[in-house]
């Protein structure tokens, strides 16, 4: 079974949120599950940026007080 991982990178320099499924499987073999390679091989920023894994996602739009879900399972 294929599993993925989700992580999510803010371009602090851009203010530009990334949101990445990567598979673990590859995450292991080519880097060793170290996720800072994997960011650094296949990203170019010009100034700081920060990552963590996430497991759920919600958007607040503006004046709404309960929060959307954001399934990016139905975006594909």
């Amino acid at each position: 079974m294929k599993r993925i991982v989700r992580i999510a990178i803010l371009d602090h320099s851009s203010h530009e949120l990334l949101v990445e499924d990567i598979n673990e499987q590859e995450l292991e073999n080519q880097y060793g599950g170290d996720e800072q390679k994997y960011i650094d091989d296949n990203y170019t920023f010009e100034g700081d940026y920060s990552w963590d894994w996430i497991t759920d996602t919600q958007y607040y739009p503006e004046g709404e007080s309960v929060p959307m879900e954001v399934d990016f399972a139905e975006l594909l």
